[in-house]
């Protein structure tokens, strides 16, 4: 079952997509909020396969609700509701990533339709950012030696810093630092057992640029010094 979030302002709306969603077209659950800031409450416990929201609402617009998703979220995927053949409210819209806009009232038949192609589209898109992470992962274990940040990694993949520390929440569930430390760690201490290096030509060989720096990080991850660890290796 894929989680759809509905937001609507107008209550007879909102359940006859619900209605549209769960029991007509079928293999979708929704969650309802009446107002962007209802909706943003939810967003923050979880995030939903896809959002549809109308453009037109009381208190927060839809464009403003959208420009606050993608603060929370540069991935999920919006479809925009409105009454309106709008142009502006679109190509406003495009700048936050927004391909598909459905006009009011909706037709059950040209929403199928899009659902099918929006979850393909996603698919596709997940497969690719799965074929950029390799790269990523790729690329820090053959610099892991050398200073690594988000910026370096993102120039080599041609992506945005923050969306490659995203990445590595959604991929992994770690951040970026949490990774890195992960993997320099794991090389120091293959080469504590598997070589007579001094240790701070371990740290250097694992990038830390500084032997106490790297004993201190050492300590406190592993639970011993770097020479504790070889002789009980």
């Amino acid at each position: 079952m894929k989680e759809i979030l509905v937001v609507e302002d107008e209550e007879i709306i909102r359940q006859g997509l619900k209605v549209l969603l769960e029991q007509v077209i079928g293999g979708f659950t929704v969650t309802e909020a009446k107002s962007g800031e209802e909706a943003l409450s939810f967003l923050f416990q979880s995030l939903p396969h896809l959002v549809i929201t109308d453009i037109r609402m009381g208190g927060m617009d839809g464009l403003t609700f959208i420009a606050k998703v993608r603060q929370i979220s540069a991935d999920v995927p919006v479809i925009i509701l409105s009454g309106h053949s709008d142009f502006e409210y679109a190509r406003t819209a495009m700048r936050y990533g927004i391909q598909y806009y459905l006009l009011k009232p909706i037709n059950r038949v040209e929403l199928s339709e899009t659902l099918s192609k929006l979850f393909k589209d996603s698919e596709e898109k997940k497969q690719e950012t799965s074929k950029q992470f390799d790269k990523i992962i790729q690329f820090i274990d053959d610099h892991l030696s050398h200073e690594i940040t988000l910026k370096h990694i993102a120039d080599h993949v041609f992506l945005n810093p923050q969306y490659v520390g995203q990445l590595f929440k959604s991929e992994l569930n770690q951040t970026f630092t949490e990774y890195i430390t992960e993997q320099r760690l794991k090389r120091a201490k293959k080469l504590l057992k598997e070589t007579n290096l001094k240790v701070y030509e371990v740290a250097q060989l694992s990038g830390y640029k500084s032997p106490k720096h790297f004993m201190t990080v050492f300590k406190h991850e592993v639970g011993m010094t770097p020479v504790q660890y070889r002789q009980n290796s």
